[in-house]
Formats: C-alpha cells, sequence, structure tokens
C-alpha cells in the first residue's frame, strides 16, 4: 500500500455587506486535519473470517480516539455475499472536549464483484453507539462502495471508495450525519502482510458549524 494524499478541506464563507443585502445568512465551515493508524490480524477458518483491529486517531493536536475492534464476517455466496458481526470499544473525544468510553456494534452484510482489471466492494451496516452509562445510543445506518484497480503482475492496487452515515433515531433521524471520500493505495508485501496508505475528505454536515475534514492513514494487515 502506498499513499495517495488528498488536500481536501475547503472553508466557504459567504458574507453580505449591509448595505447590499440586510437579511443575509452566514454560512460557514470548520475544518480540521487528522491521522488514522491501524494495526490488524486476520484469520480464515472455512467460511468464517475473525478480525482483531486496533487504531488511534487523530485530529489537530490531539488523540481523537483510541479504538479496539472485534469480530468476523461468514460466507453467504463466498466473494460475493457475507454476513458481518462487529464489537468496539472507544475511548473517544467528544467535540466538547471530554473523554468518554464508547461501546458499538456493527451488523450487516458485504461482498465483492470482482473483474479481471476491477474489483467493487460494497457493504451496509446497521451501527449502535452507546456511551458507557447512558442507555440511550446513537443509531446509525452506513452504506460504502469501493472500486479497486487490479493491476497485472503488481503488488499495487489503487482504490477510490465514498461511505454515507445516515441517523437513524433521534432528532436528527433521517438527516445525513456525515460522509467519507476515499483515495489510497494498497500494497501487497506478501500473502500474509499489507499495507494500505489512505487519503479521507469527510464532511461532518449535523455539527455546528458544518465540518469539511481531510484524515491521512496508515494501515498495516496481517493475514494468519
Amino acid at each position: 500500500m502506498l499513499l495517495l494524499s488528498m488536500a481536501l478541506c475547503n472553508s466557504a464563507y459567504a458574507q453580505a455587506t449591509e448595505a447590499e443585502t440586510p437579511d443575509t445568512d452566514t454560512e460557514a465551515f470548520d475544518t480540521h486535519i487528522g491521522t488514522m493508524w491501524d494495526l490488524s490480524v486476520g484469520k480464515k477458518l472455512g467460511p468464517v473470517r475473525l478480525m482483531l483491529q486496533q487504531s488511534v486517531f487523530t485530529i489537530d493536536t490531539y488523540m481523537e480516539r483510541a479504538m479496539t475492534i472485534f469480530g468476523g464476517d461468514v460466507d453467504i455466496i463466498p466473494t460475493y455475499l457475507k454476513a458481518t458481526a462487529l464489537g468496539f470499544y472507544l475511548y473517544h473525544r467528544s467535540d466538547a472536549g471530554q473523554y468518554r468510553n464508547l461501546l458499538r456494534y456493527h451488523a450487516g452484510l458485504n461482498g465483492a464483484v470482482p473483474t479481471e482489471y476491477i474489483t467493487l466492494s460494497w457493504a451496509a451496516r446497521y451501527e449502535s453507539t452507546y456511551i458507557v452509562g447512558n442507555s440511550t445510543p446513537v443509531d446509525k445506518f452506513r452504506t460504502r462502495l469501493r472500486m479497486a484497480v487490479n493491476i497485472p503482475n503488481s503488488k499495487f492496487s489503487p482504490f477510490f471508495g465514498a461511505e454515507h452515515f445516515l441517523q437513524v433515531n433521534g432528532e436528527d433521524s433521517g438527516e445525513t450525519e456525515r460522509v467519507w471520500i476515499d483515495l489510497g493505495l494498497t500494497y501487497k508485501i506478501d500473502k500474509h502482510n499489507s499495507v494500505e496508505l489512505l487519503a479521507r475528505a469527510e464532511n461532518r454536515q449535523l455539527c455546528t458549524p458544518q465540518q469539511w475534514n481531510a484524515n491521512f492513514g496508515f494501515a498495516y494487515k496481517i493475514s494468519l
């Protein structure tokens, strides 16, 4: 996996003079730059694949989260359709600057459609996140599409993807919570090890003000 950098973070600010349009509203966008660091280990056991991952995300000058993920998927139609279940523990910094312990689960489906030169993959997951000590979850429905390019006789595979988060409970139910746009490159070291470098544009629409963030990530993946 190689790094494909992606410079995003475009701040928009519109303001009218009092003489021209005195009643015009002002809309502002906040911007941040972050990093994502992942180490994951996976093991295939027949139709079941298990995975353990440790991640650390930063935003600006502070740690945004430390996250442990455990779970896996099971083949329904090998390659084309799988059922997925994941459990998360997060030590997470809120937008207000307070660190909290969170529990989260994912349940859904994913799969891929491989061709000679392109592999299309997709995922649809229900996500529920609980603050420890609070019984009211934050629930979202996440859909993801990714296209990877298969280069003949090469260990490199560039990819492009997007993910949509739909809020499904609370006062913002039915609203888009955020959108990710990913550009990256995978490098397969050998059949057991690979690395991925990623640039992600993130639009958080339910923040006040809205955010356009740029995140740059590195992942090391081990397949046992």
